[in-house]
């Protein structure tokens, strides 16, 4: 499947008087007789098909951090572009996270469809007394591309060249190749090829329609119970065997990439000894994951094999030890002096000197 590329133009048009604008905001500040000039952000575009971003929310701020401008497709649902007077300066805009872009039918219907934001995220820009500036937001479907926008951005359509998407890696490791500062890894299709492309900020978990999930994450079809859901979930390595996470193939030819599923039926939380129904007590015996058992009698410290200790202790090193969290390593209490971390997680055993 070809991607397709959707170039959501920028054109900043300077002007030292006033201006009739669609959804036209005033400047921010007092800055005197300095010239001021206009951002113009298309909405809409017919090049090679008919689309529209729909629940675009656009954050313009100054280089200082003050919020200059905030843009909103669905202010004027039926407005082509969105306008703003800046003064002259830098800036930079944000698309944030929420956004759809839909497919304008030949009869006028909408339907979304699934991109991803393969463009950087927050942009730069530069509104200068008598220049054009472009910028643009590049969207990815299953298309070809797409260029909207007027002033120094030209309008055309073409087919992207898978290759040019390049290829990095969906899980990190020191061997592979990295996308670039800001940027996440993403699949392009079930053959395993990967690009990159802006996260967005939607957590592990959320439902989505396109590709705005948090960096390591991506918006998959991945219930087999709601096939129709996209939902956003973290690449894994099927091989690691990293405690507390169920890394379920993806199927991908020639990958053990995974995606973290739900925990396994029965599991518990050894570090809050939760999940057990009462009398039992949540127990590790080696896997990625830990169940419910009845506790033993064994006190802490006392010597033991297998499940033989209280509720909340664990056999390591033939002697029951506390169950503590090794993400305070020094607990410095009596019994408890250092966590040490045993690969299961937060959920370490406690050691004295």
């Amino acid at each position: 499947m070809k991607l397709r590329s959707f170039y959501l133009g920028l054109a900043l048009m300077v002007s030292a008087g006033s201006m009739t604008t669609l959804g036209c905001t005033s400047p921010v500040g007092s800055h005197g007789e300095q010239a001021a000039g206009m951002v113009s952000l298309p909405l809409v575009t017919s090049a090679g098909g008919d689309f529209r971003l729909h629940n675009a929310v656009f954050s313009i701020h100054s280089t200082n951090g003050a919020l200059a401008a905030t843009l909103d497709s669905e202010s004027d649902p039926d407005a082509e572009a969105l306008t703003a007077i800046l003064f002259q300066g830098p800036y930079t805009v944000r698309l944030e996270d929420g956004w759809e872009l839909d497919r304008i039918e030949a009869d006028g219907t909408e339907s979304p469809v699934s991109a991803a934001l393969v463009s950087r995220n927050p942009q730069s820009l530069e509104i200068g007394a008598g220049a054009t500036t472009g910028v643009s937001f590049t969207f990815t479907t299953g298309q070809g591309s797409i260029t909207i926008g007027d002033g120094s951005v030209d309008v055309s359509f073409d087919v992207a060249p898978n290759e040019d998407l390049g290829q990095c890696e969906l899980v990190s490791s020191y061997y592979y190749s990295y996308c670039p500062s800001g940027q996440t890894c993403l699949l392009a299709d079930s053959s395993g090829r990967t690009f990159c492309a802006s996260p967005g900020a939607l957590p592990v978990g959320s439902p989505c329609s396109s590709d705005q999930c948090v960096a390591g994450a991506q918006c998959l079809k991945v219930d087999q119970d709601n096939p129709d859901q996209g939902t956003c979930v973290k690449f894994c390595r099927v091989s690691a065997g990293t405690f507390g996470v169920n890394c379920l193939s993806l199927g991908l030819p020639d990958s053990d990439i995974g995606f973290e599923g739900p925990a396994p039926e029965g599991t518990c939380d050894l570090l809050t000894q939760t999940g057990c129904a009462e009398g039992e007590a949540c127990q590790y015996s080696g896997g990625s994951f830990a169940s419910c058992g009845v506790p033993g009698t064994t006190p802490a410290g006392g010597a033991c094999s297998g499940e033989t200790c209280g509720a909340g202790y664990q056999c390591h090193g033939g002697t029951c030890r506390q169950i503590c969290d090794a993400s305070d390593y020094y607990g410095g209490t009596s019994g408890c002096y250092y966590c040490y971390n045993v690969g299961t997680g937060n959920a370490g055993r406690c050691y004295n000197w």
